[in-house]
C-alpha cells in the first residue's frame, strides 16, 4: 500500500507539472499539446468525465488551428478514452489516424506513442503481425526519454509472449514496461501490468481446471496475487475496468473449490464486466458458474445457467475461451444427465484447445523477430 500511495503521489506531481507547464506555455500550440498529454493522463487513470471535457476544448482548438499535431493527439486522446473506459474496439481507428497524423507531421515522440497504442489495440484484435509491425515500430522510433511509448509497446510484447505460453520471455518484457512506466510516473500502467499478469496467469488456471489438469497450489498463490492487484487498485484510486479483478478471483475459486463464493462473485460482476467491453468473455464466466451450481447439485439453478450460456457462446472470440467454455460444459451437461451433448462439447473442447495451440505457435513465430532496441 505504501507503493501504492508513493505512486498516487507521483501521479498528482505529474498532472501539478503538466498544469504548472500549461500556465507558462506563451504559444497557444504548445499549451494544447501540453492539455492534450493532460487529457490523457485523466483518460489512463479513468478520469473519463475529465478527460471528455478536455477532449471537447481540444476538438475546438483543433478544428481552428488546424495542426496535424494537435488533430493526431484528439484522435490519439478519443481513442484512449473508448480503450480504457470499454475496451471499445472502435479505439482501433481512431489510434490508425492518430498514428497517420502524428507520422505524417513527424513528431516522433507522438508517433511513437501512436504506434504503441496502435500495436495494443492490435494486439486485442488478435491481428499478429500488425501487433508485432507497431510495436516494433514504437521501440524503434521513440527517442530516448519517450517512455510512455516505450512503457507500452513493452508492455504489448510481454502480453504477446504471455499468449504465446511463453512466460520466460514475457518477463523481461514486463520489467522494462514497469522501468519505463516508474520513471514516467504512470500509474495507470502499473495497474495494467500487474491485470495483465493476474489475467493471463487465471486463464491459464482456469483452462488447465476446465481440463482437470490444474496446479492448486499454483491456484492458490494466483489467487493471492490477483487480490493484491485488487487492493494497489483501491489504493491508487484506478477507475479502470473494476470488474476484471473479481472475476478473475472468481475463476480461481472455481478451480479451487469454493464454489458459492465464485457464485457470488460472478453474478455481482458480470453486468458491469458487459459494460466495460468484456462480453465476448460472458459464456467462459457462465460455463464457471454452471460448473459451480452443478458441483453444488443444484441442478435446477444450473439448467438455467445453461441456457444463459448458450445464448452467450456466439460471442466469443478467443480459442481458449471457447476451449475452456466447451469443457466445462461437457462437465456439466453429463451431470445433467445429458450425455450426447457431453461428449459433443468434449469434441468441441478438445478442437478449440488444439486451435489455441497452435495460435500460440504462430505468436511465439512472430515475436521471435522483436528485440530491445
Amino acid at each position: 500500500m505504501k507503493y501504492a500511495t508513493a505512486l498516487l503521489q507521483h501521479m498528482s506531481r505529474l498532472l501539478e507539472r503538466l498544469d504548472a507547464q500549461i500556465a507558462q506555455a506563451e504559444e497557444v500550440f504548445e499549451r494544447e499539446c501540453l492539455k492534450s498529454r493532460r487529457a490523457a493522463v485523466l483518460a489512463r487513470h479513468g478520469q473519463f468525465s475529465e478527460a471528455r471535457f478536455a477532449l471537447a476544448g481540444l476538438r475546438s482548438q483543433s478544428q481552428r488551428l488546424r495542426n496535424p499535431v494537435l488533430s493526431a493527439w484528439v484522435a490519439f486522446v478519443d481513442g484512449l478514452i473508448e480503450h480504457c473506459e470499454s475496451l471499445n474496439p472502435t479505439a482501433r481507428a481512431k489510434f490508425r489516424r492518430a498514428y497517420d497524423l502524428a507520422a505524417t507531421a513527424g513528431d516522433a515522440d507522438l508517433h511513437a506513442l501512436c504506434a504503441a497504442w496502435l500495436a495494443m489495440a492490435d494486439f486485442n484484435a488478435s491481428d499478429v503481425a500488425a501487433t508485432v509491425a507497431h510495436a516494433r515500430e514504437a521501440l524503434r522510433t521513440a527517442p530516448a526519454d519517450s517512455h510512455a511509448a516505450r512503457a507500452r509497446a513493452a508492455l504489448v510484447v510481454a502480453s504477446a509472449w504471455r499468449v504465446a505460453g511463453d512466460d520466460g520471455r514475457a518477463i523481461p518484457w514486463y520489467k522494462v514496461a514497469r522501468q519505463h512506466a516508474a520513471t514516467e510516473g504512470d500509474v495507470s500502467l502499473v495497474s495494467v501490468l500487474l491485470h495483465n499478469m493476474a489475467a493471463f496467469q487465471a486463464g491459464r488456471i482456469s483452462l488447465e481446471g476446465a481440463f482437470e489438469r490444474a496446479d492448486l497450489a499454483d491456484a492458490q498463490r494466483v489467487l493471492l496475487e490477483a487480490e493484491s492487484t485488487g487492493n494497489y487498485d483501491a489504493g491508487v484510486g484506478n477507475g479502470q475496468l473494476m470488474a476484471e479483478v473479481p472475476l478473475l478471483r472468481a475463476q480461481l475459486m472455481t478451480v479451487l473449490g469454493q464454489y458459492d463464493a465464485a457464485i457470488v462473485l460472478f453474478d455481482a460482476q458480470l453486468p458491469r464486466a458487459r459494460a466495460e467491453g468484456q462480453v465476448h468473455r460472458e459464456a467462459r464466466f457462465l460455463a464457471d458458474a454452471l460448473f459451480a451450481e452443478v458441483k453444488l447439485g443444484r441442478m435446477e439453478e444450473a439448467a438455467k445457467r445453461l441456457r444463459a450460456v448458450n445464448a452467450a457462446m456466439p460471442l466469443m472470440t478467443e480459442h481458449d475461451d471457447v476451449a475452456a467454455t466447451h469443457a466445462r460444459l461437457a462437465a456439466a451437461t453429463r451431470a445433467l444427465g445429458r450425455p450426447e451433448q457431453a461428449d459433443a462439447h468434449a469434441r468441441e473442447a478438445q478442437a478449440a484447445l488444439e486451435r489455441h495451440r497452435a495460435e500460440q505457435r504462430v505468436w511465439a513465430g512472430a515475436l521471435a523477430t522483436v528485440d530491445f532496441s
